[in-house]
């Protein structure tokens, strides 16, 4: 399914602004890598971070596949990508639990789902446990527009013969005409 809405929970109501979204459901087998790059890749055709994302969620989606309740006969895995088109994205895998600790703050395992997550995401996290594990993360678009460095502050050249203005002398008298003056201020 793909909806221009982002979902709230039971009993709230949707998002005021319209965040493109797919949301999909699979058999969880490993043979369901090319269809669920297909969805992601018409999914996030313009989107500057497509193949980073793509290559992460399907990784998340095969540990799911592998290492989950969801490798059982009549399992599942599902997805859930938002675009906050010209920001980032947001994209989560949901299995159907396993005795895993979720301990992401442990380097994973190269060049495995959560290492490649851990090395491409701008943020992750995991919630859940034995029913049911959702692990997501975030990615954010490269800037819009390179900021243009700043000119240089090099200082001119100096012509031959310049030489520094000299302060001009000021008398006792005019210096106590100025602080009379600032004195009435």
């Amino acid at each position: 399914m793909t909806t221009n809405q982002c979902r709230s929970g039971p009993g709230t109501t949707a998002s005021a602004w319209p965040v493109p979204t797919l949301e999909r459901t699979y058999p969880g087998r490993t043979d369901q890598g090319q269809p669920v790059r297909a969805a992601l890749r018409s999914f996030l055709d313009e989107c500057p971070v497509a193949d980073e994302v793509i290559t992460v969620v399907w990784e998340l989606a095969a540990n799911a596949c592998l290492h989950s309740n969801s490798s059982r006969p009549g399992g599942q895995f599902a997805l859930t990508v938002h675009d906050f088109t010209g920001d980032y994205v947001y994209a989560e895998v949901r299995d159907q639990g396993s005795t895993w600790d979720a301990d992401l703050s442990q380097p994973a395992e190269r060049p495995h789902g959560l290492y490649l997550m851990q090395q491409l995401a701008t943020t992750y996290g995991a919630a859940g446990g034995r029913r049911g594990w959702i692990i997501w993360f975030t990615m954010n678009y490269p800037a819009a527009t390179p900021v243009p460095p700043l000119p240089s502050r090099q200082v001119p050249g100096r012509p031959p013969g310049w030489c520094p203005p000299q302060p001009a002398s000021i008398s006792p008298e005019t210096l106590r005409r100025i602080k009379a003056a600032l004195d009435r201020l």
